[in-house]
């Protein structure tokens, strides 16, 4: 400017509002901004966590009954719980010719 001094951090439009002012006003309305949207966000995640908590619930909730009902099916044909149906391929074999499954 032709006094020497750098011009002010305010902008102005040409209605003469001015932006970006750091007066008192502003500093609180920034702070009650924040307070507000650190609450919105706390408020979000717990709803999150309860929406996903209980999703999780129903899911564990199925999958424990289908398996319920497949160990009833397995015990029905005598199985106990016990037996492990297992197949023995020995290494050495020399009929072991896997081509021919």
């Amino acid at each position: 400017m032709e006094n020497g001094r750098p011009p002010p951090r305010r902008v102005t439009y040409e209605r003469g509002i001015r932006m970006g002012g750091a007066g008192w006003f502003g500093r609180l309305l920034a702070a009650a901004v924040g307070v507000i949207a650190l609450v919105a966000a706390a408020m979000l995640s717990i709803v999150l966590l309860a929406v996903l908590f209980g999703l999780g619930t129903v899911v564990a909730g199925y999958v424990w009954w289908k398996l319920r009902a497949l160990r009833r099916e397995a015990r029905a044909f005598g199985d106990d719980g016990r037996t492990i149906d297992v197949e023995v391929v020995h290494k050495d074999m020399p009929s072991d010719d896997s081509a021919k499954r």
